[in-house]
């Protein structure tokens, strides 16, 4: 079974297995490049209690031997193979990751690393379970979670997660619990702060590998990439949502990019929309050069054909993704039966090495089929943009 990013799939259920293997391959025409494989065996805290419990070439073996790495010639280059009841009854996850060793130090990322796959084996029989196979995205990361096998209702799943970022395995073991030689801690505030206050260097690790919601008009400062990916989803799969992404760019350009101006990934603004879902539940936009940008505005428009219907009782909400490790989730939290628009979150790009995203959740009036306005300042006014007639 082949996985695409975020997907997960049953390990044991219906199997009865109790060891699985997991082999890691890719490649690289990098001179000197170094990629080391390791599993971290999480409590139902998400850390490591102990340092035994991170599993790498210089810990090759769990304390119970229940988790064992080993390096490997050929297409598969390293193998990760898992004792399901053998382990502690206290570890309720365990995250595969890959790193490049002293990849920052060197100048070397994964964007020079092709072909990156995880493959779940029977070591049994032999059978290959899963594959997940991914990185065509990855830029200036120097580690990555490739997946998660973790308990859920008593049997072990797997989740493809393929997620790059910055700061090296020492990253990877602060996120993890692990203490680590001391180093500048990632940035998360609600707010940006002043230059004054600005660290220097900023810090571009990330703050965890979880997804962030936010509160309601609450607003987070993260590392800003030059691509992320805004998503938006809804749970009632009758209803036609559509995603707008309203922009104002370096040069004064003001516009939107929607279903009907798709946008270029190759020219000015940079941002694509992945077509116009009317059923799916998602709807995805590229934004593939944030240096290019001031300010963005991510709206959702309920068509006409949808009838009266809330938002919030859509489970509508938009994910943003950095593609360093950092999703932040904005959640509709009001309830409002008659409005055709909603903005959902502001991001800030006026910073250079952060992007500020704020929950905005602000509806137009009733029945009022004019869409939002964003101003080039990065205010926005509802009801004041062009009427929309989705039928």
């Amino acid at each position: 079974m082949k996985l695409m990013r975020g997907q997960k799939a049953d390990v044991s259920k219906n199997r009865g297995l109790g060891r699985v293997s997991l082999y890691l391959g890719w490649e690289t025409t990098a001179a000197n490049m170094e990629i080391d494989g390791a599993a971290f065996l999480l409590t139902g805290k998400g850390i490591c209690e102990r340092d035994e419990d991170f599993v790498f070439y210089g810990n090759p073996a769990s304390p119970t031997q229940a988790v064992v790495h080993a390096k490997l010639e050929g297409a598969d280059k390293e193998r990760i193979d898992v004792s399901l009841r053998e382990l502690p009854a206290e570890i309720m996850r365990i995250a595969v990751t890959l790193t490049i060793h002293e990849g920052e130090k060197a100048g070397q990322y994964f964007k020079d690393v092709s072909n990156i796959y995880i493959r779940l084996v029977d070591p049994n029989t032999n059978e290959q379970l899963l594959h997940y196979e991914f990185g065509e995205d990855l830029q200036q990361e120097a580690a990555i979670v490739v997946g998660e096998l973790y308990l859920h209702n008593g049997e072990w799943k797997f989740s493809a997660i393929g997620s790059g970022f910055n700061g090296g395995l020492a990253a990877l073991c602060n996120h993890y619990g692990l203490e680590v030689e001391a180093e500048e801690d990632a940035i998360i505030e609600p707010v940006k702060p002043s230059p004054a206050e600005q660290p220097q260097p900023p810090v571009a690790a990330p703050f965890t590998l979880s997804k962030l919601d936010l509160k309601k008009k609450e607003s987070v400062s993260i590392a800003k990439p030059n691509k992320i990916t805004a998503k938006l989803r809804w749970d009632n799969n009758a209803k036609d949502l559509d995603l707008y992404c309203f922009y104002v760019t370096n040069d004064g350009v003001n516009d939107k990019i929607y279903y009907k101006q798709l946008g270029d990934a190759n020219k000015a603004p940079y941002i694509v929309l992945d077509g116009d879902s009317r059923s799916a539940g998602t709807e995805t936009i590229t934004i593939h050069s944030t240096a290019n940008l001031k300010y963005v505005l991510f709206c959702a428009y309920s068509a006409l054909s949808n009838g009266f219907g809330s938002f919030n009782a859509m489970k509508a909400r938009a994910e943003v993704d950095n593609h360093s490790g950092q999703t932040i989730v904005v959640p509709l939290l009001e309830k409002n039966k008659f409005s055709y628009w909603v903005a959902i979150a502001h991001i800030d790009f006026t910073d250079n090495q952060q992007m500020k995203i704020s929950h905005v959740e602000t509806y137009s009036k009733a029945f009022r089929e004019n869409s939002p306005k964003l101003n080039d300042d990065g205010t926005f006014l509802m009801d004041k943009g062009p009427v929309e007639f989705k039928r």
